[in-house]
Order: structure tokens, then C-alpha cells, then sequence
């Protein structure tokens, strides 16, 4: 099972719904994410890009905070690959 999910509302605590999860807590999420939390990742990317695609042509702020959401999701499974390949389990 995932964890994913508590791990972002973690790094979310304290924020104002205005701000974003800096940098270095996702890098902090990457650090907890084992199988379960990356097959996560790269479904949430699947379903972003699908979304992604049923958005009108008009509607660019919405474009781009899907694009940003996937960016910041891309990033979060290199770096919990990564973390993964450095680690002995």
C-alpha cells in the first residue's frame, strides 16, 4: 500500500493553499518512497497527461498547472529511483 498521499500532505502542513511544496521537501518525499509509492508516481503521471489532454486549448493556466504537476512528479520519481538505487534494501 501507498503512502504516497501522506507523505504529500505532510510536506504540505504549514503551507498556505497558495504555496507550493518547496524543492527540498520533495526531495525529503523521495527518501520514503519504495515500490508501492513510485507505481503511484508514474499512475498519478499517466492520469495527469490524460487530463492534460481533455483540457480546452483556452484554458492555459490550467495547461500549465498540470504541466508544473507533472514536472514536479517527474522529478520526485527520478529522484525516488535514484534514492532507491543508492540504498541497499
Amino acid at each position: 500500500m501507498s503512502n504516497l498521499q501522506e507523505l504529500i500532505l505532510e510536506a504540505r502542513n504549514g503551507l498556505s493553499i497558495q504555496e507550493r511544496i518547496p524543492d527540498q521537501k520533495w526531495r525529503e518525499i523521495a527518501t520514503f518512497c519504495g515500490s508501492a509509492e513510485i507505481a503511484e508516481i508514474e499512475l498519478r503521471i499517466q492520469d495527469l497527461r490524460a487530463e492534460l489532454e481533455s483540457v480546452e486549448e483556452w484554458d492555459g493556466d490550467t495547461q500549465d498547472d498540470i504541466n508544473l504537476a507533472i514536472y514536479k512528479f517527474k522529478l520526485l520519481l527520478e529522484a525516488a529511483k535514484a534514492h532507491r538505487a543508492e540504498s541497499p534494501n
